[in-house]
This record gives C-alpha cells, sequence and structure tokens, in this order.
C-alpha cells in the first residue's frame, strides 16, 4: 500500500476546497499523482487477470467493448491507498458531509474500454437518478 505523506493542516484544507470546488463545479476531477507510478503498476498487475477473466458487457449503456468489474477492495490490497487517500477522504467529507454523519463506500470498479467502445466521457452518475436536488426521497414500505 501507498504512504500518503503528510500534509500541514492548512494546505490540506485548502487543496481539499480546491479539488471540492473543481468536483462540485465539473462532476468529476482527475487528481495527478493520487497514487504513485509504482502503486498504479501493482494494482495493475493485481487486476490483470480479473479483466483477462471478464467478458465484454452488455448493452449501450455499459458499452459492448468495455470491461468492468467491481470488489477492487477484495481483489488488490493496492486499491486501499486510493479509497484512504486523505486528499480523497477529505473531498467526500466536503461534498457528503452535510448529508450525513459516516461515510459509506458504495462501489469500486475497474473500467477497461476497448478499441471500439464508445468513449467514456466524464460524466455525474446522479445524473441517471432523477430526483428533487438537495432533498431526500424516502419510500416506506
Amino acid at each position: 500500500m501507498q504512504m500518503i505523506r503528510p500534509v500541514p493542516s492548512a494546505d490540506r484544507d485548502m487543496e481539499i476546497d480546491a479539488w471540492t470546488t473543481r468536483l462540485l463545479d465539473q462532476g468529476y476531477c482527475v487528481i495527478p499523482d493520487a497514487m504513485s507510478p509504482a502503486a498504479i503498476a501493482a494494482l495493475d498487475k493485481d487486476l490483470a487477470g480479473d479483466f483477462a477473466d471478464t467478458p465484454f458487457c452488455r448493452g449501450g449503456f455499459y458499452g459492448a467493448r468495455t470491461r468492468r468489474f467491481g470488489r477492487l477492495l477484495a481483489r488488490s490490497s493496492h486499491a486501499a491507498a486510493l479509497v484512504m487517500n486523505p486528499l480523497v477522504l477529505g473531498i467526500a467529507g466536503r461534498v457528503l458531509g452535510p448529508w450525513c454523519e459516516n461515510i459509506q463506500l458504495n462501489l469500486t470498479q475497474a473500467i477497461a474500454p476497448h478499441p471500439g467502445a464508445l468513449p467514456q466521457l466524464p460524466h455525474r452518475d446522479q445524473d441517471m437518478w432523477l430526483g428533487t436536488p438537495g432533498e431526500v426521497d424516502i419510500w416506506s414500505m
């Protein structure tokens, strides 16, 4: 697992604020150097067999020329370096904190578009589920 270097609190807060603003404005952010090249190579090595064994997806939404699978934390200990990255956790806290007391990870997923696949453009997944922004729908059963 990659060791995350400590950042002084004020600097970390400013960095978290900057990335949070970008995420909320654009719906995504790509954080350079979130993992070291060695950690990325180790993660890639751990997942190579799973990519080889996973069939292409079905249907236009998932991409007929795309392979994807979940459970990354169970497949590679190196995935935790991203999940537990203090910057990533800080951003998640800023975005989700007003709406909850605790953050729970719902999904980790690896995606490999192959030649001929439709591009995976940056997008907001919440746009897939309609609802009133800023409100919670509760269905009692």
